[in-house]
């Protein structure tokens, strides 16, 4: 029996995705360097980070609601699971 302050199994996988996309962000840079990465490639990263912070709290008590996406999160993290987010280059 689930308990109310337990997460459901979508918000588990919703919270992994965020967790990768989180990663994804701060890693890139590592992997890949910063040199030639525009600022609007920076915009992006930061804003995987913002949207994998989001998820990772979606449906908890106190947490995001699908209210607290706008158009652009959610294009973002479509982008996300279809691999298809571009980071700007040089």
């Amino acid at each position: 029996m689930q308990t109310y302050f337990e997460a459901t199994p979508q918000q588990k996988q919703l919270a992994a995705i965020g967790r990768d996309m989180q990663d994804y962000s701060e890693d890139y840079g590592k992997h890949h360097g910063l040199k030639d990465v525009t600022d609007d490639g920076l915009r992006t990263l930061n804003h995987m980070s913002h949207v994998g912070y989001l998820l990772t709290h979606y449906g908890a008590p106190f947490g995001t609601k699908e209210s607290s996406f706008n158009d652009a999160d959610r294009k973002l993290i479509v982008d996300w699971m279809n691999k298809t987010v571009d980071i700007e280059r040089k």
